[in-house]
């Protein structure tokens, strides 16, 4: 007996070589945007002033709040980061809830782990997975997919996500 076909089964997850290319990308946009501080930072260091620990401080917290702005607040309120939207996929929860700071963390904390051996853990744990996660998205609840925005004229979010017409929710 055949069965209709969920929204997960749905989703476009056939986006390895792309999220391949994307986090390349997102590493040296990131290294862009907080390149400034780490120059200011370094002057700060060689600076004989006593403000020198103030500079340093400064300069190391702004860079950490930039990351955390770039790889985690920023796809929280549009599921994407720049390389991402540059390449057409987007990141969603895998039960079209809302995408959470949380959900965020989680998959930029693992990220350190899917990227060892130049990124071998992230790529033997997507080819393992049917919807290609890396631990990631897995232990976070997440699934990268081409985004279809483009693709839906009714503005149903999750619709616009999988893909799937009809399908309605929030994420």
């Amino acid at each position: 007996m055949a069965t209709a076909l969920s929204a997960h089964d749905m989703l476009d997850t056939e986006v390895v070589g792309r999220r391949v290319v994307q986090c390349a990308l997102d590493v040296l946009i990131s290294t862009l945007i907080v390149l400034p501080l780490a120059v200011l930072v370094g002057v700060g260091a060689a600076s004989d002033s006593g403000t020198t620990a103030w500079v340093v401080l400064v300069g190391l917290l702004s860079g950490l709040l930039t990351l955390f702005w770039y790889w985690v607040l920023r796809p929280v309120g549009t599921g994407q980061t720049w390389g991402m939207r540059l390449l057409g996929i987007r990141v969603v929860r895998a039960d079209c809830a809302p995408m959470t700071t949380r959900v965020a963390v989680a998959r930029v904390l693992l990220l350190a782990v899917d990227g060892l051996v130049i990124g071998l853990v992230g790529l033997v744990a997507m080819r393992l997975s049917s919807r290609r996660q890396r631990l990631g998205d897995r232990i976070a609840g997440t699934v990268v997919v081409r985004d279809r925005r483009a693709d839906r004229a009714d503005g149903s979010a999750c619709a616009v996500a999988t893909g799937v017409p009809g399908r309605r929710g929030n994420w």
